[in-house]
């Protein structure tokens, strides 16, 4: 096997990613692998396999957004010998808000890499990584029901994908049924009513550029909770425009936790998400733990980055 592999994913950016692709191929002056993913979690299983096959340094690039990027940590964690690149070529890209990513092929004939914290989230029957972040609440509804809308494709055969997102956050608004949730901690148990959303940070960024959690690092072996609980539904909307530059935090509505660890006790049936995809839907007083796996996957980087 070649010491280069490309995993693209076709869809990704409404077919973006395939365009970005087409622009880069003709220039690749090394040998290389490459691989189409054809379902959900083929990524996953594409870098496994690679992992034991090529018992040498393996770089591993993905094409496409951050669900592509997350299939692939999860089956590179483990594998000392792999390095995962990203060429961001999806709707959201958060991931390329705070990690660094390839934006030539100069850059893939040369480069480093640096460890990285990936975080977890398990309940008693799985167990999901996570990159960016994970969660449960209106986000999540929203991001399953968009996904899901029978309008999605036509929508996206005409580029305009990212209406049906703010069509069902517009929908969501109104009738979404806030909900409530236990944190646990050693000492106490602290209740949260009327809550909107939960979600906990690896990194600073969710929902296509929203600076959910300003202080979140991938490297210091910590993660952060945000809670979004006791809003007006007319405030939401306007606190969800101040997110984008880090400036909900000032409302007391918006609560804000870092620990290197959190368990919380569902109290109601609530839809999760994962790194922007729909992980599961909580059942009653179901526990879920949230923790941080210290420097578990390799980042490859560009020489030159700026970035973290």
């Amino acid at each position: 096997m070649n010491k280069v592999v490309f995993i693209l994913n076709e869809h990704a950016g409404n077919g973006r990613s395939k365009k970005v692709w087409d622009s880069w191929r003709g220039k690749v002056t090394f040998p290389y692998t490459f691989c189409v993913t054809e379902y959900s979690g083929h990524a996953t299983e594409i870098t496994r396999q690679c992992a034991i096959e090529n018992q040498e340094p393996l770089l591993i690039v993905a094409i496409g957004g951050d669900g592509t990027v997350h299939e692939i940590i999860s089956g590179a964690t483990g594998y000392e010998h792999v390095r995962v690149g990203v060429i961001s070529a999806g709707s959201g890209n958060d991931f390329g808000r705070t990690f660094s990513v390839f934006q030539s092929i100069e850059q893939l004939e040369a480069y480093t890499y640096e460890k990285y914290d990936l975080g977890k989230l398990t309940n008693e029957r799985s167990t999901y990584n996570f990159v960016n972040n994970a969660g449960f609440g209106f986000d999540a509804k929203v991001v399953y029901s968009s996904n899901n809308s029978k309008w999605k494709k036509w929508l996206n055969a005409f580029g305009l994908g990212k209406i049906t997102y703010i069509l069902y956050v517009v929908k969501e608004l109104l009738v979404f049924q806030t909900f409530s949730f236990s944190l646990l901690t050693k000492e106490d148990t602290l209740k949260f009513d009327d809550v909107w959303f939960i979600v906990v940070c690896n990194q600073a960024y969710f929902g296509g550029g929203m600076k959910i959690s300003p202080s979140s690092l991938p490297n210091d072996q910590l993660i952060e909770m945000t809670v979004v609980h006791k809003l007006a539904r007319w405030k939401l909307l306007f606190i969800f425009g101040t997110v984008f530059f880090g400036k909900h935090t000032k409302y007391k509505e918006v609560k804000q936790l870092q620990a290197k660890d959190f368990t919380i006790r569902m109290h109601e049936k609530v839809y999760g998400h994962v790194d922007g995809e729909f992980s599961c839907v909580t059942e009653q007083e179901q526990c879920f733990s949230f923790s941080v796996q210290p420097k578990a996957w390799n980042l490859a980087k560009p020489l030159r980055s700026k970035r973290s």
